[in-house]
């Protein structure tokens, strides 16, 4: 069974305790105000078999419905907010005009009160925090909905106890409660209205979403990130700028990125991910260079020098050039790759070489990357520059 229908079946064996115990209370010591408080916890009974069949019914697969039934939770979630606001009108009216009638055995009575106020204490603030663990909205909803049951024993409590000091306190103590039931309905209404209209995430959930995104050195730009909570569950799709142009590579690194979102946000059922390649308004190209500066190296990690020339992609206009000795010429370890990132820092796009060597490690480095490498005939750096810009 999982934990939310489990808490659920808890719920409902623990209101029916209440029940049981409110109206022994009633019975003994003639009190109207525990007898309504006994009425009140039955329908804390109905609202946790509602809470119930919304997560079995959620659970279930249905064709019709491809992103689940998740979002029936909610909708019990709903309802159970306006199940608070009903308690905190019978509350209303119990204080303010019910007939007041002198309780007896008031000892046996506010022990009595005193217990259930125990046990409704401690299993909200436990069904709250599963509830929150899970992700369940209607645990949530159903452990503020015994929150305030215990509120509403609170206020007989201190009827009680004002009844056997002579004071009436009533009013006061139900001002306060019907306070906190109306923050509490409130709160559970906006959330359920917020789902059901398919608000967004969070702004932390979105944010923690953006930093796993960006942290990926393969996504060049973020276009659109759209997230909605389903019940328990959230949804997420994104549109991504990859660094990458083969099909196969974007779809392992949007899977990869995809992943890290369900491992780092809880509760995520599903991520979406288009992506497309950035569009290219420059373009870098670098070119390994020999010692005299002009022809192009043979060597890849041990060429002293690389030409890097950036144009405009439209119309092949050089933007910049420059020429940069090679940091790792003298490395004695993984030179190649130390290269290959170095370029990758400095924006490039396309690699030139004389020859190509497919599935070295600094090849696999600059593909990673979403570079491309392309094999020349010239000797001339600057020859095989212009050929490959007319090719363009």
């Amino acid at each position: 069974m999982v934990v939310p229908e489990r808490i659920a079946w808890l719920s409902i064996l623990t209101n029916i305790l209440l029940v049981t115990i409110k109206a022994i209370l009633a019975f003994i010591s003639g009190s109207l105000a525990i007898k309504a408080d006994a009425i009140h916890s039955l329908s804390d009974v109905a609202s946790s078999v509602i809470v119930l069949l919304g997560i079995k019914i959620s659970e279930r697969p249905a064709s019709g419905f491809p992103y689940g039934l998740y979002k029936v939770e909610n909708l019990v979630a709903l309802v159970t907010s306006l199940l608070i606001l009903l308690a905190g009108y019978e509350i209303c009216v119990e204080v303010f005009a019910g007939t007041r009638l002198t309780p007896t055995r008031i000892p046996w009575a506010a022990a009595g009160v005193c217990l259930t106020i125990l046990i409704t204490w401690r299993f909200a603030q436990y069904e709250l925090k599963k509830g929150k663990q899970t992700g369940s909205p209607s645990l949530v909803a159903d452990a503020r909905h015994i929150w305030t049951d215990m509120l509403s024993s609170l206020v007989i409590l201190t009827s009680l106890l004002g009844t056997a000091i002579g004071l009436n306190l009533d009013r006061y103590a139900a001002l306060i409660v019907v306070i906190f039931i109306g923050r509490a309905a409130g709160t559970i209404f906006l959330d359920s209205v917020r789902v059901l209209l398919d608000a967004s995430l969070d702004n932390d959930s979105l944010n923690s979403i953006r930093e796993i995104i960006l942290h990926d050195p393969l996504v060049e730009k973020i276009n659109a990130i759209r997230a909605r909570n389903a019940g328990r569950y959230k949804f997420v799709e994104l549109d991504l700028a990859l660094r990458v142009k083969k099909l196969s590579k974007a779809h392992k690194v949007s899977e990869e990125i995809g992943q890290r979102v369900k491992e780092a946000i809880p509760h995520v059922d599903r991520v979406v991910i288009h992506s497309q390649p950035p569009e290219q308004k420059q373009l870098t190209i670098a070119v390994p260079l020999a010692a005299d500066q002009r022809s192009i190296s043979e060597h890849f990690g041990e060429a002293p020098y690389f030409q890097l020339i950036t144009f405009r992609n439209h119309d092949g206009k050089i933007i910049s050039e420059k020429r940069l000795r090679n940091p790792h010429q003298h490395e004695e370890k993984a030179k190649g790759i130390k290269v290959a990132n170095w370029l990758l820092a400095n924006g490039l796009n396309i690699l030139l070489v004389r020859r190509q060597q497919s599935g070295k490690g600094p090849w696999l480095a600059l593909e990673n990357g979403g570079a491309e490498i392309r094999v020349t005939e010239a000797v001339d750096f600057r020859s095989a520059i212009n050929s490959m810009r007319e090719s363009l």
